[in-house]
């Protein structure tokens, strides 16, 4: 079977995110939430049904998925950890081989480089 890296450019574009600078009430709420649950959700907004400034719809934004080429994965039973680095280093390279591709095209306004985290 193989597995196909997807990136879709422009996700990040159809929501807004509030400030929440240090120390803000915003900024404080969350760090509270975060050592109660261990997570914490960004504030953001989209569209309203009959607005554009405000709501929960996400903004009409365009959304541009491109699909990598595929990765060819082999069956194994029991698959050591090495074997899944050794998948999962393929598809983070796929991903950025779309990204430095593609960023010219469909992230023209960007402010940052594609950065992964673990």
């Amino acid at each position: 079977a193989c597995l196909c890296p997807v990136f879709s450019f422009g996700e990040n574009d159809i929501w807004e995110q509030a400030d929440n600078p240090e120390g803000s009430k915003v900024w404080k709420f969350q760090k509270t939430l975060q050592k109660l649950s261990g997570w914490t959700m960004p504030l953001f907004h989209g569209r309203g049904v009959f607005n554009y400034d405000v709501g929960l719809l996400p903004h009409r934004r365009p959304i541009t998925t491109v699909v990598g080429k595929p990765i060819e994965v082999k069956k194994i039973e029991n698959p050591t950890e090495e074997d899944l680095l050794e998948v999962q280093k393929k598809y983070i390279d796929e991903l950025y081989n779309i990204w430095n591709t593609h960023k010219d095209k469909y992230a023209k306004n960007r402010v940052s480089e594609l950065t992964l985290i673990e």
